[in-house]
C-alpha cells in the first residue's frame, strides 16, 4: 500500500507536465476541419479578450469531411502553431492553413457553424 502512495503523487506530477502552461492543449483526436482561413471578422473589439468569427474552406489536396466552416473563436479557444507555441487571435491571418477542433455539435448548414475549442496553425 505504501508503494502506491509513493508512486501516485509522482504519476500525477508527470501527467500534469503533459499539459501546456495555461492548462489548454490540442485534443488527442483528428481535427473536425482542415483548410485555409478565407475571412476573419472581429466581433468584439472593446473587451480585452478577442472574439471573432473565422471562415475556413478546405483546400485541394487536404483531406477533410467538411468543405466550409464558420468558427466562433473566443477566450476559451486554444490557438497554437505546429511547434506548439501558443498564439493570440490577432496572429491569425487570411490564407493560413489551419486545423480546428469543435467543442460542440456543429449547426447543420451549407457552411458548418461551430465554436472552435482549439486551432493549430500550419502557416
Amino acid at each position: 500500500m505504501k508503494k502506491y502512495l509513493t508512486i501516485f503523487p509522482l504519476a500525477v506530477l508527470l501527467l500534469a507536465g503533459c499539459q501546456t502552461q495555461d492548462g489548454f492543449q490540442i485534443p488527442n483526436s483528428q481535427p473536425d476541419m482542415r483548410g485555409s482561413i478565407t475571412n476573419i471578422k472581429k466581433t468584439n473589439s472593446k473587451k480585452k479578450e478577442g472574439i471573432a468569427v473565422v471562415m475556413v474552406e478546405s483546400v485541394e489536396g487536404v483531406q477533410t469531411g467538411l468543405t466550409k466552416a464558420t468558427l466562433r473563436i473566443d477566450a476559451k479557444t486554444y490557438i497554437e502553431n505546429v511547434e506548439g507555441a501558443t498564439l493570440r487571435l490577432e496572429q491569425l491571418r487570411e490564407g493560413q492553413l489551419v486545423e480546428a477542433w469543435f467543442d460542440e455539435q456543429p449547426m447543420d448548414s451549407f457552411r458548418v457553424q461551430a465554436h472552435a475549442a482549439a486551432i493549430r496553425v500550419s502557416y
